[in-house]
């Protein structure tokens, strides 16, 4: 499942009763986890998040359904901003459209999806797209494919192995 279509997912609790929607993940791309699932609650002028781990997922399909009901959900802590849960930096979000160099040190792509395995937690690959309107390419890199990440995300990849990856 792509992080894009997860994001926007409903969530129901343990009674099926909806509590609110996927508003963005926590991850760590180089050991391939999501740390934590953020789920957005009541309407846009009054919305609170909280943040859920795997062990808080009964199951996950055409919704993400929780192991607590709304009782339970009342007890779980409420912020207002993504940032009071967690950093920017460790945010899908704040990660999509993040620039993408070669080991070169050649701008190759920005970073355009994930790949993830939402009920395990897991990160399988991450989607980097190249090109031009007209000419997008993309390609899917693991963990193993990533030097470093900060403002930019560095491969140990060269551009030439890229290319050989990228497909239309």
């Amino acid at each position: 499942m792509k992080v894009s279509d997860f994001i926007g997912m409903k969530v129901i609790d343990i009674e099926a009763k909806e509590v609110g929607k996927v508003e963005d993940l926590a991850v760590t791309i180089k050991e391939c986890l999501v740390e934590q699932i953020f789920i957005s609650t009541g309407s846009t002028l009054s919305k609170k998040l909280f943040a859920v781990k795997e062990d808080d997922i009964a199951a996950i399909g055409d919704y993400v359904q929780l192991k607590f009901n709304g009782e339970a959900l009342e007890n779980k802590v409420k912020v207002d901003k993504l940032d009071d849960l967690a950093p920017k930096e460790s945010r899908f979000k704040n990660l999509e459209g993040k620039v993408v160099l070669a080991k070169e040190g050649m701008e190759i792509g920005k970073i355009q999806d994930m790949v993830i395995n939402p009920s395990e937690c897991l990160i399988n690959n991450v989607i980097i797209s190249m090109g031009g309107t007209f000419n997008r390419k993309q390609f899917l890199i693991s963990s193993d494919d990533i030097a470093e990440i900060g403002d930019y995300m560095i491969l140990k990849l060269s551009k030439e192995q890229i290319e050989q990856m990228a497909v239309d």
